[in-house]
């Protein structure tokens, strides 16, 4: 990789740990007393993360912009799949992009459910009757959340690094600094980083092989939708 690349793949694990840190500062912020603590916290959150990565994005079109172009994009979401039976993706020969996407956006979100309820609900309070409060409140930042590190964590270290590994090397990347950050996150601790590890090498994969955002950016917000409510109906 030529000097470019290292400076950007630098300031990606930068601004990867650079958000739950950001996390922890919004947490101070009370934007109105007529909204919650969580909600207050997200909007302070989302706000400022999501103007880093407007910048960072347009970092990555102006010194990558080919391999910027190919993949911030839809792609080709019923692309074939790369078989990886050691983790159980064995597609049949009629199955595509769609069919794993749809599986594993149901198997992805039912896990981080199982993980939230034990991380979360399950020593607190969980009130069942701001469900209705929280779930149009939780898509919103949930549609924010998954397009700032899906873009940050992901696309970028595909942009960065493709054509200088292997596309295998990639995947791995991501899931290693995806799962690192999320010790202290939530779901937090082992779980959470193996969770969240497997997470970053399967989207990254997805990306990879549609050559598109669409995989990845849908299985991060559905899974974020699962955990931002969690936060909101049990505080």
């Amino acid at each position: 990789m030529r000097t470019r690349e290292y400076s950007i793949i630098v300031i990606i694990v930068l601004l990867t740990i650079a958000l739950p840190i950001i996390g922890d500062w919004s947490s101070t912020i009370q934007i109105s007393k007529d909204f919650s603590e969580v909600v207050n916290q997200q909007l302070a959150y989302q706000s400022t993360t999501l103007v880093i990565t407007i910048i960072f994005l347009l970092l990555l079109w102006r010194f990558k912009s080919t391999e910027f172009t190919n993949y911030f994009k839809k792609g080709t979401i019923d692309a074939m799949i790369t078989p990886v039976p050691q983790v159980g993706i064995k597609p049949k020969s009629t199955e595509n992009w769609i069919h794993l996407g749809i599986n594993f956006s149901v198997i992805i979100t039912l896990v981080t459910v199982v993980v939230i309820y034990f991380q979360v609900i399950h020593n607190n309070e969980f009130d069942y009757s701001k469900l209705l409060y929280a779930l149009p409140i939780s898509i919103g930042f949930a549609l924010v959340n998954s397009f700032v590190e899906e873009s940050i964590t992901r696309l970028g270290i595909v942009v960065v690094l493709k054509n200088s590994i292997q596309d295998k090397h990639i995947m791995l990347v991501s899931g290693i600094l995806f799962g690192c950050v999320h010790y202290f996150g939530t779901p937090g601790g082992i779980s959470g980083v193996l969770v969240a590890g497997f997470l970053g090498w399967f989207l990254a994969k997805s990306i990879l092989e549609t050559k598109g955002f669409f995989w990845a950016w849908l299985i991060h917000f559905l899974q974020d939708i699962v955990i931002i409510t969690a936060m909101l109906a049990t505080q």
